[in-house]
């Protein structure tokens, strides 16, 4: 039995060591854009409350270092609603208290710098200020990577608002995640804008982690031959399977098809996640005869 649990425990360790993602706590989920104003915040801040509204204690990071607007955002959704709380912080005015920068300098902890909302299941770490360069070595990635870790066991899930592109920064933080949104215009510079995004990044550690949402649609046979197209060059080029792509609407007349958009994937990503965990805590190596013979016939007919 002693041996038993001391190889389980080898088994863990070692599966922590080469995906960092599958840490114990609240999973991480990284949010990125292709192109500039490409909808990563609206969609970020739309996600954080989808979950919140499921009970989950969110956590929302705005790791946007080119246009952190995430306090900003979820001020002006809390003041359409008309759901501000009379001691409601404002979110807005958040650039004049301690930021993510403090938390990178090592100034602040990342609990410190914790910014509650209307919403009592949301929590927000604000971005930098305008103007602020904020250190971006290796000491400053661990330590936010350590609070990151800390942060994690007080939350459901953690959603990081990466900004678009793709450089150093934003590479480090999808290979913290257990889940990378690439977020898309409907279009074909958009695709190929992902597409570079991707290459560019350690593609070799996305497998089973990246999906693209095409923002903006106006319906799904406009997402779905663009998500073709991409899934085809990735396969081919990088040997990378995306997970199934989602649409989500254009604002028109209302936001809610762009929020029952979000609420689906809210729930499907919290079904991932709960899956993913249940991997972790049963490993293949420990699993029972019958779970073999279960997952034996779910690979037969991915296969095929």
């Amino acid at each position: 039995m002693h041996d038993q649990a001391d190889q389980l425990r080898k088994l863990v360790r070692a599966t922590l060591q080469a995906d960092p993602a599958l840490a114990p706590g609240g999973p991480v989920i990284a949010l990125s854009g292709a192109q500039p104003q490409a909808g990563v915040t609206i969609a970020a801040c739309g996600l954080a409350s989808e979950l919140a509204r499921l009970g989950k204690q969110v956590l929302l990071i705005d790791a946007n270092l080119q246009t952190p607007a995430a306090a900003r955002l979820l001020q002006s959704r809390t003041l359409t609603r008309n759901s501000t709380p009379p001691n409601s912080p404002d979110l807005a005015r958040s650039g004049l208290g301690p930021t993510l920068d403090d938390v990178l300098s090592g100034k602040r902890r990342a609990t410190e710098v914790l910014l509650p909302t209307a919403d009592p299941h949301l929590r927000l770490l604000p971005g930098i200020p305008p103007g602020a360069t904020p250190p971006l070595d290796r000491a400053a990635f661990g330590r936010f990577t350590a609070e990151l870790a800390a942060l994690s066991r007080d939350a459901d899930v953690i959603l990081l608002d990466c900004g678009h592109g793709m450089n150093a920064w934003i590479d480090r933080l999808w290979q913290l995640a257990r889940e990378v949104l690439l977020v898309t215009p409907p279009n074909p510079q958009g695709l190929l804008d992902s597409y570079a995004a991707v290459k560019l990044a350690q593609h070799h550690r996305l497998h089973g982690k990246l999906r693209l949402l095409v923002n903006r649609t106006i319906d799904e046979s406009e997402a779905a031959p663009l998500a073709r197209r991409f899934d085809a060059t990735c396969e081919k080029f990088l040997s990378l399977s995306p997970k199934p792509h989602t649409a989500l609407p254009a604002i028109t007349r209302s936001e809610e098809p762009l929020q029952r958009a979000l609420r689906l994937l809210a729930a499907d990503l919290t079904c991932d996640l709960r899956v993913t965990a249940l991997r972790l805590l049963a490993p293949s190596a420990q699993r029972t005869p019958a779970t073999h013979s279960i997952q034996s016939k779910e690979g037969l007919s991915q296969r095929r």
